[in-house]
């Protein structure tokens, strides 16, 4: 790729510069709450237009604007199948979980999804276990945006990988642990209304330039018939493949601590539900455009040398170099809000959770603020290391991470909050067993496991199994704790 022109380097700096303004006015207003309670959930003051654009801009990550974009560069139009239970999952989502987890986070003045399941338990080894799965696998999904940021600016600014990781893992945990979680949705608000701007944008001008959607069906045919159709070159997407994405992406993000974290933040249910058509409608309109724009590359600049750079190349060869700074930013925006969110609910485990909740006396204003930065540098810097090392494609560690999460947590999850039966034993039975099920699934088959179908199928199906089978090994949560949760009727 030829570096690009001065005008779009500018352009972009003027996009960074406007993160950079919203997170320090972010930090300027204060709730009036404790230090932990406006950083990690801003006061629970946030309303429906910013929760729903920090919730889909935290859910459109570097593996939405990168990693599917080079997958359908190199796969061709069964992608759209691949990314078709998007369409649904803001309303699985929301709808599994949303209203349950305001109301219980309300009660309870719980910060985070450990606070939430330790005290529901009443247990401090769940918030623990719960708050270590959370570090582990958001790290690895980490690395994946260190690795698109470094891409993208690869693009850009024509740097090489390593000064752009490097460069990008310090911009995002500056205005992170400046912010707070004010920062991070406010910056999130402003990047979600980027992204879906610089996508349509980008694509009516690669369609364009191509010469039409019918130049683009020509174009794929001549270099491979199989990029037309399903299951797509080698075999890509068989059917079995295609049920379970469809699972994972209608399901998977109702089981992600970091937008169920979403939930505890805003100001009431009426919220959550403008929140929840705001958010249906913006997925209708950015995930079409971004597959069918990772295909047009394909047609516009066919001889890539790596598939990560589909989409900015597909930028800087069909757009003005102004504008082309403007449209770059929407990949960046969503790999920057992901991380912020990410660096939020890590740090948040790690002081929150793991530290503050388990040690006596009180934790001072001061020493959590210093604790929290800390960690939000610290987890930055290890999650740098390894993103030195980057994979052919980082869509997988999104597809790994995302997907384990969500086999850790969801039936657990689920379970916790409509079931009140659920207790300590099926909960650790349920997380423990999704978690290890996944990941032995991984080792020994990759992603396809017994019958063709993606490891995170079986294990949802094998979490709830064991968390329902745990609450037979287990005590009943006591009736006060209960009241809490669930009304008279439920637990009687």
């Amino acid at each position: 790729m030829t570096p690009p022109p001065l005008a779009t380097w500018l352009a972009f700096s003027f996009y960074l510069g406007g993160t950079f303004l919203l997170a320090w006015l972010a930090h300027r207003r204060r709730s009036g709450a404790s230090f932990m309670e406006d950083y990690f959930v801003a006061g629970r003051e946030i309303g429906p237009w910013v929760l729903a654009l920090t919730w889909v801009a935290t859910a459109a990550s570097g593996g939405t604007f990168i990693g599917a974009p080079a997958l359908a560069y190199t796969y061709g139009w069964v992608l759209l199948l691949w990314i078709s239970a998007y369409m649904v999952f803001a309303t699985t989502g929301v709808g599994l979980v949303g209203k349950r987890i305001s109301e219980i986070g309300r009660r309870t003045g719980a910060l985070t999804y450990p606070d939430l399941m330790r005290d529901r338990f009443e247990s401090p080894s769940i918030g623990v276990l719960s708050a270590a799965g959370i570090i582990v696998l958001y790290i690895a999904y980490m690395v994946a945006q260190f690795v698109a940021g470094a891409r993208l600016l690869e693009a850009i600014l024509g740097v090489p990988y390593l000064v752009g990781v490097v460069s990008f893992a310090v911009v995002v945990s500056l205005y992170t642990a400046y912010g707070g979680f004010r920062a991070v949705a406010w910056t999130d608000a402003f990047q979600a209304l980027v992204m879906l701007f610089g996508v349509l944008a980008a694509l009516f001008f690669a369609v364009k330039k191509v010469g039409g959607m019918q130049a683009v069906f020509d174009s794929l045919e001549a270099q491979d018939p199989a990029l037309l159709s399903g299951p797509g070159p080698g075999n890509f997407l068989p059917l079995s493949a295609a049920i379970s994405f469809f699972a994972i992406y209608a399901l998977s993000a109702a089981g992600q601590p970091s937008l169920l974290t979403r939930f505890l933040t805003c100001r009431d249910t009426a919220t959550i539900r403008r929140a929840c058509f705001i958010i249906g409608v913006y997925i209708l309109l950015l995930y079409p455009a971004v597959m069918t724009l990772g295909v047009v590359g394909r047609a516009l600049v066919p001889d890539l040398e790596a598939a990560d750079h589909a989409m900015p190349a597909t930028i800087l060869a069909a757009t003005p170099a102004a504008l082309a700074g403007v449209l770059l930013a929407a990949p960046f925006a969503a790999i920057m809000s992901t991380v912020s969110s990410y660096l939020l609910v890590t740090s948040s485990a790690v002081v929150r959770d793991l530290y503050a909740r388990n040690r006596t006396g009180v934790l001072s204003e001061r020493r959590a603020a210093t604790l929290t930065h800390c960690s939000t540098f610290g987890l930055a810097g290890l999650t740098l290391v390894f993103a030195l090392q980057p994979p052919a494609f980082l869509q997988y560690i999104v597809i790994f991470a995302g997907t384990g999460l969500a086999a850790t947590f969801l039936f657990p999850t689920l379970f916790a909050i409509y079931w009140p039966r659920m207790n300590h034993a099926g909960f650790v039975a349920g997380m423990t067993a999704g978690f290890v099920s996944f990941v032995a699934q991984y080792a020994l088959w990759g992603t396809r496991s017994v019958g063709g179908f993606d490891p995170f199928v079986w294990s949802l199906i094998v979490s709830a199994a064991f968390s329902a089978g745990g609450v037979r090994l287990g005590k009943r949560t006591s009736a006060k704790t209960l009241a809490i949760y669930f009304d008279g009727d439920a637990i009687s």
